[in-house]
């Protein structure tokens, strides 16, 4: 695992090691997943306040994968595994307890975690520690505002310790919140104008996510929230077109998938919406029966008149989906539709950041040994 990162790699995604986001994962085909380096934060389903839930969810984030390259992180500290976190996350000799996690699971790299309370030495000895150990590094800020933050000063003084700035990655992750998405452009744009002067080497990625957390497209082309088709700009990818694209920034998004912070059910009973993204939008197409595998037809049906070249690349979620269209009965809820949506997501930013990635010098550091 020694080494830059592969150029091969032109998109990072963020998930969770929930079903279906794994689910998608795991069904994107390896040819496009060796194109991706994806963030997975270990999210356990167990209610056991045991580190024996975030060691599952490392071994299902490697399945996932085939064993190939990811990161792992931990997210913010959980309700039902506090302990367990904290417990991980213990700052003592350079975050040794992360590390040795992280080194019991097959090509997977730790994020640098920078909690609450931990001292700047600490975080930086962490990021020495794992370039040393994993051969890559990540450093992941959140939320535009942080960028100009304290945290950002600790990541550029980590930055300062490493042996090789090739080895290093840093992620400005704008959130989750489709309405200031865009807001991210300014902070952004300065920040890479600082690094290109301070490290001109330092490669960065940026994320967010504006796919929505209801039902509702707010912003569609859509009118009425009942109607049964529309159109949403997926902006993460305007967000990053803004801040110069692939000759100076790499690609990250959160998979369309919104994180609430208390899920409930995605649409009413009886209800299916089925999504499809091409060329920087998501088409939907939303129906309402009382046999919701009626639903599931007309709208596969309807969905694949519209689509650009359905069925051609090979997809597990257009399979799914023109199985849906040919009357299979399905015993199918939110889940299972939202892991076709994120590997229709995963496998389309990998296609079409592919073309772009032709056409310009690779942004990302050639390996080494």
């Amino acid at each position: 695992m020694n080494g830059g990162l592969q150029d091969e790699v032109v998109y990072f995604p963020s998930l969770q090691t929930l079903p279906a986001e794994l689910r998608a994962l795991r069904e994107l085909d390896r040819g496009r997943k060796r194109r991706t380096l994806p963030l997975i934060t270990l999210t356990p389903l167990q209610r056991m306040p045991d580190v024996v839930d975030f060691r599952r969810a490392a071994q299902q984030a490697g399945e996932a994968m085939q064993e190939l390259p990811h990161f792992i992180d931990l997210g913010r500290v959980p309700l039902d595994h506090a302990l367990a976190w904290r417990r991980l996350a213990d700052p003592t000799q350079g975050f040794r307890t992360w590390r040795e996690f992280a080194q019991a699971h097959r090509n997977a790299v730790p994020v640098v975690l920078m909690p609450d309370g931990a001292s700047e030495r600490g975080i930086a000895l962490q990021a020495a520690a794992i370039e040393r150990e994993f051969g890559r590094v990540l450093f992941r800020l959140r939320g535009a505002p942080r960028w100009s933050s304290p945290s950002t000063v600790v990541v550029e003084r980590a930055l300062d310790g490493l042996e090789d700035l090739r080895r290093a990655l840093v992620v400005l992750d704008v959130g989750t919140e489709r309405e200031w998405l865009l807001g991210g452009t300014g902070a952004g744009l300065d920040l890479l104008a600082r690094w290109r002067t301070r490290w001109p080497g330092l490669r960065v990625v940026v994320m967010g996510n504006s796919f929505p957390a209801m039902a509702q497209w707010v912003g569609s082309a859509a009118t009425d929230d009942s109607a049964p088709s529309g159109r949403l700009a997926i902006l993460e990818r305007e967000l990053h077109r803004r801040l110069g694209g692939l000759a100076v920034v790499g690609y990250g998004d959160h998979g369309a998938i919104h994180a609430p912070s208390e899920p409930g059910p995605e649409l009413p009973t009886g209800h299916v919406r089925i999504d499809y993204p091409w060329q920087g939008v998501w088409r939907f197409e939303r129906r309402r029966r009382a046999n919701p595998d009626e639903a599931g037809r007309e709208a596969s049906e309807a969905l694949m008149a519209t689509a650009p070249s359905f069925g051609t690349r090979g997809l597990w979620g257009e399979h799914e989906i023109q199985e849906a269209a040919n009357g299979r009965v399905f015993a199918r809820g939110r889940e299972a539709w939202t892991a076709i949506r994120v590997n229709l997501h995963l496998a389309t930013q990998v296609d079409e950041m592919q073309i772009e990635h032709w056409s310009i010098p690779s942004v990302l550091p050639s390996p080494t040994s």
